[in-house]
């Protein structure tokens, strides 16, 4: 078994593209695979590229590395509320201090803490490798289970998103079995701009765990822009989440999680209107 530790990322990609090999840095999820073979794999352990642990804010603009711990995220002020929030309720401590951002996005779970918030931003995320660097939507590079649109000489570098405004809002919800450290059975991300007049300007709202990938509400994000804040549950309550194709487990059914997703969205939009003062909370 090979184990590379390079220092840069341009070293990185090079390795990548000499030779196929598992990216770990976290390596949180390596721990939870039983069917990893360590021995079968070359790994290129990326905990030492510094440029890939910084967080930046220019102009409006946030950048995250790839390599940005939970923690250094759940500590961080000026991040939105809805990954802020979403990052301390990843695992225990131990998870946080060592689990990255980058990994949990590359690891494509549909219960990806991380995506829903990000999607609900309209994140970017940039991929290096020796032929340079690609930058596309978050909605793009996850493609399903497990999948995602990163090559095998790519490195995913950074996040990018555009930091919410004087008249937004953000709110994360996750539902899980039990209390405690638990994986979502749904979660649900909610991107609120309000007029001063309390309706609507515009709605980004995210559903984890009832499809294969995290989804945008399309339908819904429509039928909530220009209503009134005071409206909003009632329209949540009746919406029909046509989006949405959850499957039946042992964890939850699928009309279960349909439920929960509209019940977490309703949540999510309350926190973000109890945090407007000129827009009364929904019920």
């Amino acid at each position: 078994m090979n184990y590379l530790r390079p220092r840069s990322v341009d070293a990185a990609v090079a390795q990548l593209a000499a030779r196929p090999a598992r990216v770990v840095c976290g390596a949180t999820d390596c721990f939870a695979d039983p069917a990893l073979v360590p021995g079968g794999v070359e790994w290129i352990d990326i905990t030492g590229i510094e440029t890939l642990r910084g967080m930046t804010c220019h102009d409006g603009v946030a950048r995250i590395g790839a390599a940005v711990t939970w923690e250094a995220i759940a500590q961080t002020a000026w991040m939105p509320v809805a990954l802020r929030d979403a990052a301390a309720g990843v695992g225990s401590r131990q998870i946080r201090v060592q689990g990255t951002l980058g990994g949990n996005l590359c690891h494509a779970s549909p219960l990806a803490d991380g995506a829903p918030p990000l999607l609900a931003l309209d994140a970017e995320v940039e991929l290096a490798s020796v032929r340079g660097v690609r930058r596309m939507p978050l909605r793009d590079f996850l493609l399903g289970r497990r999948r995602t649109a990163l090559a095998s000489d790519e490195l995913l570098v950074d996040i990018v998103f555009t930091l919410p405004g004087e008249r937004h809002r953000t709110a994360f919800v996750k539902c899980t079995n039990r209390d405690g450290m638990a994986l979502a059975v749904v979660s649900a991300a909610v991107h609120l701009c309000m007029r001063h007049d309390a309706t609507v300007e515009s709605a980004a709202i995210c559903v984890g765990g009832a499809s294969d990938v995290p989804l945008r509400i399309h339908g819904l994000e429509t039928a909530l822009t220009r209503q009134h804040g005071r409206e909003l549950a009632g329209i949540i309550g009746g919406a029909a989440l046509a989006e949405l194709s959850p499957i039946d487990d042992v964890r939850a059914t699928a009309a279960h999680r349909i439920d929960l997703s509209r019940l977490a969205i309703q949540r999510a939009v309350r926190f973000c209107l109890e945090e407007f003062a000129d827009v009364a909370p929904a019920n």
